[in-house]
């Protein structure tokens, strides 16, 4: 029985040993619970955001959207739009979670050190942009 629960503990071990905590505490984000970056609230009715700039700056360089797709009761169409101010490119992935898009661009490096690297966003765009607004059909 001992061999199963360290077995167990092997596999999920680098699951979570790997993972960063990304909290939004006032206007900061915290990744592993260092501030990485300024924030200020964005969005209108339906969808809610940050846009990011880093620590040294006001000016933002990333803006994070979460879409409810028009019904807050309804979590599967859920969509984050993602911005990059800077170079004028957007894309959409599906869950309506800010936190995962961030982790995505960091594991991605995207983000580096604070900063954009603009290098890696059409790689991105292509690997992970699901055009969700661009298919979806709204009956009113």
């Amino acid at each position: 029985m001992k061999k199963h629960y360290i077995f167990l503990y092997l596999l999920l071990f680098p699951i979570v040993s790997f993972a960063q905590d990304i909290k939004f505490k006032k206007d900061k984000v915290l990744i592993d619970g260092k501030e990485a970056f300024n924030t200020e609230r964005a969005g209108t009715f339906g969808a809610a955001g940050y846009d990011i700039s880093p620590l040294d700056s006001t000016k933002p360089f990333l803006s994070l959207i979460s879409n409810n797709g028009g019904t807050h009761m309804e979590l599967s169409d859920d969509y984050v739009i993602i911005r990059f101010l800077t170079v004028g490119k957007n894309l959409e992935i599906s869950g309506g979670d800010i936190r995962k898009a961030l982790k995505l661009l960091l594991k991605n490096e995207v983000i580096v050190n604070g900063k954009l690297d603009e290098s890696k966003i059409d790689i991105f765009i292509s690997n992970y942009d699901e055009n969700i607004s661009g298919r979806t059909l709204i009956r009113r």
